[in-house]
């Protein structure tokens, strides 16, 4: 990660970093992503069924590092790469596991460049995985990243990627047999958990400007992601990339096998060994 400013006050700005990273998936979870927890305790699943011992990490679009933080629990000889776009978000990650020291290494990079992998202190990696961020891309960035991991992860090596992937084959579509009244309950409690995000969200950023030690990062991240905080989104398909066009980029990048393994409606966990 490029030289940043130091923080006016290191000790104020671990504890709301350490704050800001308890808080985060809290804020998904209870209200638009209900998933969430299950989805990431099905990648550390399938991480454990593949390693023992020491293995490397890739974490893709990391964010503050909520599943960076599980892999290093779960996994004490594992090291973890964390690559994020915005520099508010890592250096969130950075202060707040710093006590990892040098199992956990973060990142600037931006996913959707062709050259974001040079960024990388290492070019050798025994699983990548993601959590709910390759849907901010279009299928042809999701393309150039498969054949990206193609060549950084071993032989036999992993992706597991817990997202929203949706299928676009009939036989793969949940079957629903809700009533009317049920539908428009479910669309009113979508709205409500929406808006209780809006109002965590808002919250979440808010904290952030009004910490002194702060500044400089954002002043960084207006620079290189110019537009409102707290963000909103501004990039990406207006429907997520289906997870069959995942299945085909990875078979395209020469994944030899592909797995869904588990799935909650369109969320599902997709596993790709090298």
């Amino acid at each position: 990660m490029p030289d940043q400013e130091p923080f006016e006050n290191p000790a104020s700005a671990t504890r709301l970093c350490e704050k800001l990273l308890q808080q985060w998936d809290p804020m998904f979870s209870e209200t638009v992503d209900p998933t969430r927890m299950r989805r990431m305790d099905e990648i550390l699943h399938v991480l454990s069924a593949h390693f023992r011992g020491s293995f490397r990490v890739l974490d893709l679009g990391s964010g503050p590092g909520p599943l960076t933080l599980r892999i290093l629990r779960r996994f004490p000889k594992s090291r973890v790469v964390a690559v994020d776009t915005d520099p508010v978000l890592v250096r969130i990650g950075e202060e707040a596991l710093h006590r990892f020291g040098r199992r956990a290494t973060w990142v600037l990079a931006d996913l959707r460049e062709k050259d974001w992998s040079a960024e990388l202190p290492v070019h050798r990696f025994d699983a990548a995985v993601s959590s709910l961020a390759l849907h901010w891309l279009h299928e042809q960035e999701i393309r150039g990243i498969y054949r990206d991991l193609r060549r950084l992860l071993r032989p036999g090596g992993l992706l597991v990627n817990g997202d929203y992937l949706p299928s676009r084959e009939p036989g793969n579509q949940p079957s629903s047999s809700r009533s009317s009244a049920d539908l428009q309950r479910e669309i009113k409690g979508r709205r409500a958990r929406v808006q209780a995000f809006k109002s965590e969200w808002e919250a979440w950023w808010g904290e952030l400007e009004r910490e002194p030690s702060m500044r400089a990062v954002l002043r960084e991240r207006r620079v290189r992601i110019p537009g409102k905080i707290p963000p909103r989104r501004t990039t990406g398909p207006r429907v997520a990339v289906s997870l069959e066009a995942h299945e085909r980029a990875l078979r395209d990048a020469g994944f030899r096998e592909t797995t869904v393994s588990w799935q909650d409606r369109g969320f599902r966990v997709l596993k790709g060994i090298r």
